[in-house]
């Protein structure tokens, strides 16, 4: 139907109607422009799920995202895909997403990642426990935000930071509410001055 599936070996268990697979993994989930390659994978047809596991690698064409991890789980019948282990994302705006762990709702164009570092264009680190990207817009949500700023547009001694309680982010324009900025080196005792806000704007393109 959907799904072609190559590799270097195959194994039918009949009665449990289960297909492993060994070398060289490619599931290819024609309807949602999806390729996932695995070194080596379960696929239980009764279910309809897929445990597959070593140097997975998934791209969504019409998406531009790509993800790298070791192990996944997909659920073809509620089009989820998870992960427990540390994973890398990409897209197609040269953004670098690292997570502990993340869900992707395939038909809603979600992914939900757990404990983020993420580095833009620009040099500059986003840290969030919990964080939604949207895989069609690309636009990014977030609760309990630190973001380290790039150096290179201050001076050398800063340590240019800021702290919020979430972020609304695009390739252009990031907001976030009730925010906290300083460009005082980190030490023990509060930051000699700091600017707050109920909300703050970063324009990425006129810095």
């Amino acid at each position: 139907n959907d799904l072609e599936i190559n590799a270097d070996k195959f194994k039918y268990l009949k009665k449990l109607d289960l297909l492993e697979t060994n070398g060289n993994g490619k599931a290819i989930i024609k309807s949602k422009n999806l390729v996932i390659k695995f070194d080596n994978a379960l696929f239980d047809q009764k279910n309809s799920t897929v445990d597959a596991n070593g140097n997975i690698k998934i791209s969504q064409t019409n998406k531009k995202i790509f993800i790298e991890t070791e192990k996944i789980f997909y659920d073809q019948l509620n089009d989820l895909i998870k992960s427990s282990t540390k994973t890398i994302l990409k897209d197609n705006f040269k953004n670098v997403y690292i997570v502990d762990s993340f869900i992707f709702e395939i038909n809603k164009n979600l992914l939900k990642l757990i404990n983020l570092e993420f580095k833009d264009r620009d040099n500059n680190i986003t840290k969030t426990e919990i964080a939604y990207i949207n895989t069609q817009t690309g636009k990014l949500f977030g609760k309990d935000v630190s973001i380290d700023f790039s150096k290179s547009y201050f001076d050398n001694d800063s340590e240019p930071r800021l702290k919020a309680i979430s972020i609304n982010s695009n390739e252009n324009i990031t907001e976030l509410s009730k925010g906290v900025f300083t460009t005082c080196k980190k030490r023990d005792d509060c930051p000699p001055w700091e600017m707050s806000a109920e909300k703050i704007q970063h324009d990425k393109n006129k810095k």
